[in-house]
Order: C-alpha cells, then sequence, then structure tokens
C-alpha cells in the first residue's frame, strides 16, 4: 500500500489547477481539484489573485497556472 507523504500537513488534495483569464482591472480564475470537473469561473482583483493562490499553495501538493494573457502578451 502506498501513501503519499504530505509536506504540509494542511494539504487537503494532491494538486489544484487554475486557469486565468487576465483582464485590465479583473482576473477570472477556473479552478480544478485533483481530477474533479472545472469549478466555475472567480472574478477577482490582482491582489485578490495573489491572496487565492497562495491559499492554493497550503491546500494542495502541487499548484499549478496557466493564462490566457490577451492584450499583456
Amino acid at each position: 500500500m502506498n501513501a503519499k507523504t504530505k509536506s504540509n500537513p494542511n494539504e487537503t488534495c494532491g494538486s489544484i489547477k487554475l486557469g486565468i483569464d487576465a483582464h485590465a482591472k479583473w482576473y477570472y480564475v477556473g479552478r480544478q481539484v485533483d481530477g474533479a470537473t472545472p469549478q466555475p469561473l472567480q472574478k477577482m482583483t490582482f491582489e485578490g489573485l495573489l491572496h487565492f493562490v497562495a491559499k492554493q499553495k497550503r491546500l494542495a501538493g502541487e499548484v499549478h497556472t496557466c493564462y490566457e494573457a490577451s492584450e499583456f502578451g
């Protein structure tokens, strides 16, 4: 039997994937926990995004992000 060793005792899942759509004022973030169905988009400011990502890092062993940059290149 294999048991995953958690580096953070507060981890609740193995991985979280974040899809980020960057706009001038808002960031839209979709989240997928492990292999579950992606959750609805959340709208937040840049500061809100930074706090959100920091929280995700506490909840999972791995956090992956990708973004659609549009005019931000």
